[in-house]
């Protein structure tokens, strides 16, 4: 496995990182001691496509309140999200993963660019868990910085979908984490 380059937003307390086509080998080499984690929302998952293995588990929900104020509108929320955008932590995160998981399972963390799949390695951290990767760059990957590009400002570099590893839009039902008892 290569030492990946780790983003400041991507660092975890556990220190474990892959990158999306080493963790797709993981996956492969053994598919019932590695999980794969989607902590994407619901919409992000299943409209954004996904890794077709991968369970997926919120550890966030969106919210939105609109601004009282023109001023607090124009102002953008931290990491680039539009203004009145936040999130609100999914209490049931780390029951739901023990549903499927032990604290000494291979777990491989993913989200959208890699900020909430680090989230989540601390929080099971956090819960005991030691075997917890975080996906680097996430399933979207990085956002291209070239003004020039047609693709500037989209995540068109790196990440799950745009390195060549499977993913699509189909989904099994069972790797679908539903809030209560099923």
């Amino acid at each position: 496995m290569t030492t990946p380059e780790v983003p400041e937003t991507n660092k975890t307390s556990l220190g474990l990182y892959v990158m999306p086509r080493e963790a797709y080998a993981m996956w492969q080499a053994n598919p019932d001691g590695v999980t794969v984690l989607d902590v994407r929302t619901f919409e992000e998952y299943i409209f954004g496509g996904h890794a077709e293995m991968a369970r997926n588990v919120p550890l966030v929900f969106p919210k939105f309140q609109k601004a009282t104020d023109n001023k607090a509108a124009a102002t953008a929320a931290p990491g680039g999200r539009p203004a009145g955008c936040t999130g609100e932590f999914n209490p049931d995160f780390v029951a739901a993963v023990r549903g499927f998981c032990s604290p000494t399972d291979t777990i491989l963390a993913m989200c959208a660019t890699g900020g909430r799949g680090a989230m989540a390695v601390n929080e099971l951290a956090k819960a005991g868990f030691t075997n917890v990767y975080n996906i680097i760059n996430g399933f979207e990957g990085d956002r291209v910085d070239d003004p020039g590009s047609v693709y500037h400002g989209k995540h068109m570099r790196n990440g799950w979908k745009n390195l060549g590893v499977p993913w699509g839009y189909d989904f099994d039902p069972d790797l679908m984490w539903e809030k209560g008892p099923k």
